[in-house]
């Protein structure tokens, strides 16, 4: 990112012992500077003097090289656990997931990065940021093709898109039915019709929400 403390790069490179020295010359160079208004929340952090050299630098790093950074930062933020950390952790997940070949390996990252962006998604809603929620679940759905998998985000976007009162919740609930009658769920078909009808209800369709 644009900006990092000495703490967190130590951790997610195992160089802790002589990052300091080489920072200071990064500083020098004036290629990074140091935070230091006392009022920011990121006061005495690294930051990239331009973000171009930030892009430069991310730009130089091979796919492979990339995807093992990314892990590296997402573990970290898992090793924290703070919640506040759940929407920057799914990107880096999602990041890592892009730089990885099609495969197992990949495959393995994506369900990392499904479980940690219904993980950002359910804390958003609990903040009232139901249209953030709806957007995380979306990302998890382009990562998602294992259908007992896709119904459940569905159900979840179904939700989150309804608190937010917006109009793509009847396209969420009514691919959700569709998905629970292909997996010959009827008990979950029914449950998704209700929420289907509510969606309808809620966008002033009556005689088909009866329906």
């Amino acid at each position: 990112g644009q900006v990092f403390s000495a703490d967190a790069l130590g951790a997610i490179t195992g160089a802790a012992d002589d990052l300091e020295p080489r920072l200071r010359v990064l500083v020098r160079r004036e290629l990074l500077e140091i935070e230091a208004d006392p009022r920011s929340p990121e006061r005495g952090q690294y930051r990239f003097v331009q973000s171009l050299i930030q892009e430069v630098a991310y730009g130089t790093l091979a796919r492979r090289d990339r995807r093992s950074r990314h892990l590296a930062v997402a573990r970290h933020y898992d090793a924290i656990g703070d919640d506040e950390l759940a929407g920057a952790l799914a990107s880096h997940y999602l990041a890592a997931r892009d730089a990885s070949e099609e495969g197992p390996e990949a495959d393995a990252v994506a369900g990392q990065a499904r479980l940690a962006l219904t993980g950002a998604a359910d804390r958003a809603a609990a903040l009232g940021g139901s249209d953030q929620a709806v957007s995380f679940l979306e990302q998890a759905l382009t990562i998602t093709s294992d259908p007992r998998d896709r119904v459940s985000l569905l159900d979840r976007a179904t939700y989150a898109a309804t608190d937010a009162a917006r109009p793509d919740a009847q396209r969420y609930a009514e691919a959700a039915v569709q998905s629970y009658r292909e997996l010959g769920d009827r008990a979950g078909a029914v449950g998704a019709s209700v929420r289907f009808g509510r969606t309808l209800i809620e966008g002033g369709e009556v005689p088909r929400a009866n329906e």
